[in-house]
């Protein structure tokens, strides 16, 4: 059991908005600024592309800028956020703090105690809030209640041109910005608890991630699998797929045939990737660490996350780190700019195609869909309508992919 700490309630206003956008949050009284920049990310659904610092003042109490870390202090003069706690900024006579983001679009967020209360180490709730963040590089509060107001009159001039970007920018296909999903923000909370936290997974936890990798190993069975003559899973084994891994409302028509069954197709080549399985002499078998896991829940954890750490290559190395950081930080991009963004990022970082030719594009949405199909062959996401497009983390699902992360980090 978590011991209990002192925490504080929070009022976050986002300063200047025409309908109020604001967030109550419990958060441990320890919490840093640093920590708490993360918090507040979260609560609005910001992407945390952004420079940021923290202003406190009030009766009393000089006002001190605070950099949201040592480079950035350096740089502008500042003094660094780091090493200082809420409780150090609430105790020194200032009664106020305002949190900005994006020194040029100017989020101001003024935060105010509401109360005190007690929690177990590393919680974190959202009590209530009002109205969905505004989007990333908007224009600050004016041009963002202009993108608002195109976006939701048809009429207007730039309607068409203002839901393309948004699709483009936040995935969404429709726009609402009175939307406000608390169950939603306190998910992405817990999880971000569970990174300072360093909570072990549960049994429970650890068999919901390696189910689908089980459940083939399994069904492989001491004598293999025999193949059509194509090298295919036989289509009573791919039905039996369908049903055992929950895909039947992903799968079109009879969902009996492998090469039309993308899901089933995708777990038993990952899975053959990952050195469990393998093809002989017409039949799919399990190899040596295949029969050492099949039956150990924790051991095929632990392989998995050290063959998803080092999958192989320098560029399958770096992928993996990218595509981690990207699920563990909530910072994954839509998957309409996912390649492209991808492409930059492996350019800058030296990444080059055949004959030393620039990265394409083409081959950059690729990779993004190659990752995406590698991650999603474990039970890592929450259960969604839209599996293709929303990739949320469940809380087994954030240990996993933090055992990755630290292995990963062995590694460098």
């Amino acid at each position: 059991m978590r011991a209990a700490v002192k925490a504080l309630d929070l009022h976050i206003v986002l300063a200047g908005t025409a309908e109020p956008i604001w967030r109550d949050v419990r958060v441990p009284a320890g919490l840093t600024l640093p920590e708490m920049h993360r918090v507040i990310q979260l609560a609005f659904d910001w992407e945390d592309r952004h420079l940021h610092l923290f202003r406190t003042g009030g009766p009393g109490g000089r006002e001190r800028i605070f950099a949201g870390d040592e480079d950035t202090a350096l740089e502008l003069g500042m003094e660094s956020a780091e090493g200082y706690t809420l409780e150090d900024i609430f105790s020194a006579r200032n009664t106020r703090l305002v949190y900005e983001y994006d020194f040029g679009d100017c989020w101001l967020h003024e935060i105010e105690v509401a109360g005190h209360a007690v929690v177990p180490a590393g919680v974190l709730i959202c009590l209530a809030g009002a109205n969905r963040g505004p989007v990333e590089d908007s224009g600050g509060m004016d041009g963002y209640a202009r993108l608002c107001a195109a976006a939701q009159d048809p009429a207007h001039p730039e309607h068409q041109a203002v839901q393309e970007w948004l699709y483009g920018v936040a995935g969404e296909l429709s726009f609402d910005p009175a939307h406000f999903d608390r169950e939603q923000v306190n998910r992405r909370l817990t999880r971000l608890g569970l990174r300072w936290s360093d909570a072990p997974p549960t049994p429970e936890e650890v068999a919901e991630v390696v189910r689908p990798v089980k459940w083939l190993l399994q069904r492989v069975g001491p004598d293999g699998l025999e193949l059509t003559k194509d090298g295919y899973l036989r289509p009573a084994v791919v039905q039996e797929a369908v049903v055992a891994l929950g895909l039947a409302g992903r799968v079109y028509g009879k969902g009996n045939r492998e090469v039309n069954t993308r899901e089933v197709l995708g777990l038993r080549r990952q899975v053959q990737e990952w050195g469990l399985l393998r093809k002989y002499k017409g039949r799919l078998l399990r190899t040596p660490a295949g029969r050492e896991h099949c039956d150990d829940d924790e051991g095929l954890w632990h392989y998995l996350a050290s063959r998803m750490a080092k999958p192989g290559s320098l560029g399958e190395d770096f992928l993996h780190r990218l595509f981690t950081e990207w699920l563990v930080e909530n910072q994954l991009p839509p998957v309409s700019v996912r390649g492209e963004i991808l492409v930059e990022i492996m350019t800058a970082e030296g990444f080059h195609g055949p004959d030393q030719r620039p990265i394409a594009l083409p081959a950059g949405r690729d990779l993004a869909r190659r990752m995406a199909d590698t991650f999603g062959q474990l039970n890592i996401y929450l259960p969604s309508n839209r599996p293709w497009l929303s990739q949320e983390l469940s809380e087994a699902g954030m240990k996993f992919l933090l055992e990755v992360q630290r292995r990963q980090n062995s590694y460098r």
